[in-house]
């Protein structure tokens, strides 16, 4: 479904106008950036069932990772569904549309389901739960320095502001970061403790 969605954000040429991006600048998108690392963890868990006969038998290490990219691509769904779709103008159908059906619904979806329900006993510690941000914090660095870095007048051109976090201003810059790390914590936390049960 990676590829999929790939090939589709590849080749359409209005991505740009709803929080795709075009071509290689819809990189620029947490999106695009967890779902191309759950896509390829994908893959590689594939080729490690193979070699070692059965998922029981591959290494402890590669569940950890599919946890962390699981978290990527869940706070992209509900960051969407919770968010973005209520702020943006007109978003509802076009981020469930094109290579947006596959980033922002049916990968996460499933990442959800498959970590939750087949992934049961992961054996994932309580401080391994944290490495869960560790893809959101690298994001968050980025996104801050791009976005603060193009303020004029306290105020972020929307073309670097991108999600739309600080069009309330930089002096409340601080409110979205809060928000996010909450979010991000919760879901650490919530799909742990489903793994769990």
């Amino acid at each position: 479904m990676t590829c999929m969605g790939i090939v589709v954000l590849m080749n359409n040429k209005d991505n740009d106008k709803l929080l795709e991006g075009n071509g290689l600048s819809a990189l620029k998108f947490f999106t695009v950036q967890s779902n191309l690392l759950y896509g390829f963890y994908a893959g590689v868990f594939a080729v490690c069932e193979l070699v070692y006969g059965s998922s029981d038998a591959v290494p402890e290490i590669l569940y950890v990772l599919k946890y962390v990219f699981t978290v990527g691509v869940t706070l992209t769904i509900l960051t969407v569904i919770l968010y973005l779709a209520p702020v943006v103008e007109g978003s509802y159908p076009p981020l469930f549309r094109g290579a947006n059906l596959y980033f922002h619904l049916l990968i996460p979806v499933l990442a959800i389901i498959s970590f939750s329900f087949f992934e049961r006993g992961s054996h994932i510690s309580l401080p391994q739960v944290f490495l869960g941000m560790i893809p959101f914090s690298f994001y968050l660095v980025y996104y801050a320095v791009n976005s603060l870095s193009h303020a004029e007048n306290g105020q972020v051109p929307e073309k670097y502001d991108w999600y739309r976090f600080l069009s309330g201003g930089t002096k409340k810059a601080v409110i979205p970061i809060v928000v996010m790390i909450a979010a991000v914590t919760v879901i650490c936390f919530g799909l742990w403790l489903i793994n769990l049960i």
